[in-house]
């Protein structure tokens, strides 16, 4: 069953003000990411699929990993992220596991730098790929058109043979200095080639999509960060 965000939720989890409710197209459930640096990421992806006591101690029903391939800020970038039914959930689920007090299998596999937790602000499909992630500022009386006119750039594209693409933009629930005042926007597609192949469209001038993607330069917005991530999921609670 669908539920309706208060535009109050909106308010502090992006840190806007505006008159108009937020909430057109949002989706049931939450997101928590945890921001990590690893010494050995494919061991530590390893340990995570083979003991999985943390996710299901916070009631997350999926899991999985997404590592930085490009744009990395730091060695080792990568998150783990885990899916709830409800931002409450998340919050609550957050609070049943200290990164800080892992056991020592995981804690020598990983530094924690931060987590946070999120909020789709539109329909948001659990398929992890190759996503480009970007951070960006958003003028605060243009989030709404922004996330219609990233709506209206996926389905052109979708449209346009890529049935596999799909647009994400999540709004941040404490998420401290590193996400204040910003959206997170995730594009993804299964693999690298297929998002290649978007680039090269665009780049010869034969996407489809310009239009859409025009529309959307148009709304405003400044990107604040730019990667590239791989992304996987390694848990399910079903």
């Amino acid at each position: 069953m669908n539920k309706t965000m208060l535009i109050l939720s909106l308010i502090l989890s992006y840190g806007i003000y505006s008159d108009e409710p937020l909430n057109r197209g949002t989706t049931d459930g939450a997101f928590t990411t945890l921001m990590l640096a690893s010494p050995d990421i494919d061991k530590y992806v390893d340990t995570l699929k083979s003991n999985t006591s943390a996710f299901s101690a916070t009631g997350a029903s999926d899991a999985g990993v997404c590592i930085t391939r490009s744009g990395n800020e730091y060695a080792g970038q990568m998150m783990v992220w885990s899916a709830f039914p409800s931002v409450e959930a998340a919050l609550v689920g957050s609070l049943k596991y200290d990164p800080q007090q892992a056991p020592e299998s995981f804690a020598q596999l990983r530094e924690p730098k931060y987590g946070v937790t999120w909020k789709a602000a539109k329909p948001w499909r659990l398929d992890p790929g190759y996503e480009r992630v970007q951070r960006v500022n958003v003028p605060t009386d243009k989030l709404q058109d922004f996330v219609a006119a990233m709506t209206d750039l996926e389905k052109a594209i979708i449209e346009a043979g890529h049935s596999d693409f799909f647009n994400g933009v999540f709004l941040p629930i404490g998420g401290g200095t590193h996400e204040a005042q910003t959206v997170m926007v995730r594009s993804a597609t299964p693999d690298a080639s297929s998002f290649g192949k978007l680039f090269d469209e665009y780049f010869d001038g034969e996407a489809a999509w310009t239009d859409e993607w025009l529309a959307l330069q148009a709304v405003g917005g400044t990107i604040i960060s730019d990667s590239f991530e791989e992304c996987e999921q390694t848990y399910s609670a079903n």
